[in-house]
């Protein structure tokens, strides 16, 4: 049996929305012919509300999947989580047909007389993934006999920066699995000794130097127990560094404007032009500020961090209270819950996150329950 594995798609990533909408297409009318079956590991859309539009592409492209017979199993990732009692977007798509929600449930796929078993949990906070993942798990009957595969969405630290309290090898390798397939992680990563796939995202959205690898696919086959990254049509990404130490200005303009061109060669006889990032780090002369300093750059992106070390040396990124950096709606969601720990235990610090940004009555609804409940 063949099993594709597609994640991260971020349909309605605003920056670079058609690149999201073409590769991830690709990836999955590719992998209908090549598989048996899709696991797609969260990170559908790129928000938790998507437009209309981005909704009516998902369902337009997976149904041109479902045409050919292959069945789709998903769950959300950290982009589309939202409250329990909430319905998030990946349930809407899987209410039109074109997809199996599988978050905190299992189920046995079959096919010419071989059976896999697949659960999956979506994305949860990452403080909380140990504890939650265990729980799902000891709800379900694990069976035996046939391939067992889990599918999440979270930071796993063996791969991954993150803080001290995310999710660890050691928590998963002791659950009844065969297979982990894990989304969230941009960069594909292919680890058959801890039986870890990690597909990577369809579109660049980070900007970072380990998104400069491949955009594609994964395929396990489940004969030779062994995967391979299939590569789909993409936008190249293309990124250097500068470093500068007391430069003037035209050193600065000059440098990067050379390197420039020199990225660009790279990616000559491309269909589409490519992404393009540069850093600029270091100091300037006395007297001159980043802000004096502009440079046409023809469509690619010059991160300018010079003198970044005088002028913000009293910031600091807020962080969760396990000491890792994530987005907005992480570190607040974290914030808030250290902060009532062992106050009001009742309260789910996501549940209010989600209502006081989406329903600012509801949130005093779900004050007043948790309070007649206390």
């Amino acid at each position: 049996m063949k099993i594709a594995i597609i994640s991260d798609t971020h349909l309605g990533y605003a920056r670079f929305e058609d690149d999201a909408a073409e590769q991830a297409e690709s990836a999955f009318l590719d992998a209908a012919k090549k598989s048996d079956l899709i696991l797609y590991a969260g990170d559908v859309f790129d928000v938790k509300i998507p437009r209309l539009e981005t909704m009516r592409h998902a369902v337009d492209m997976l149904r041109k999947v479902g045409t050919s017979g292959v069945p789709i199993y998903a769950i959300h990732g950290n982009h589309e989580r939202r409250s329990r009692d909430m319905v998030n977007p990946v349930q809407l798509l899987a209410s039109t047909g074109v997809l199996n929600y599988i978050h905190g449930s299992g189920t046995v796929f079959e096919k010419n007389t071989e059976r896999i078993f697949i659960f999956g949990m979506g994305s949860v906070p990452e403080d909380l993934a140990a504890t939650a993942l265990k729980t799902a798990v000891g709800r379900v009957e694990v069976p035996s006999g046939m391939l067992r595969i889990l599918m999440i969405h979270q930071t796993i630290k063996d791969f991954s920066l993150g803080g001290e309290k995310d999710l660890t090898m050691d928590e998963i390798s002791g659950l009844p699995f065969d297979l982990i397939v894990n989304g969230h992680i941009h960069k594909t990563i292919i680890n058959h000794e801890e039986n870890v796939l990690i597909p990577g995202s369809t579109v660049i959205t980070q900007l970072k130097e380990d998104e400069t690898a491949p955009r594609g696919y994964l395929v396990f086959d489940t004969a030779t127990k062994k995967a391979d990254f299939v590569e789909i049509p993409h936008r190249k990404f293309l990124y250097a560094e500068l470093k500068f130490s007391l430069a003037s200005m035209e050193d600065v303009r000059n440098a990067a404007m050379e390197k420039l061109a020199e990225l660009k060669k790279l990616a000559e006889g491309a269909k589409k032009q490519p992404i393009i990032r540069i850093k600029l780090f270091g100091t300037l002369k006395e007297g001159i500020r980043p802000s004096d300093l502009f440079i046409s750059a023809d469509g690619a992106f010059i991160d300018n961090q010079l003198n970044r070390s005088k002028s913000n040396a009293d910031f600091s990124l807020p962080s969760t209270p396990s000491g890792r950096t994530g987005t907005v709606t992480e570190i607040a969601i974290s914030l808030l819950r250290n902060k009532i720990k062992d106050r009001m235990k009742l309260l789910d610090p996501a549940i209010l996150f989600d209502k006081v940004s989406n329903d600012v009555e509801g949130a005093s609804e779900y004050l007043k329950s948790v309070g007649n409940s206390s």
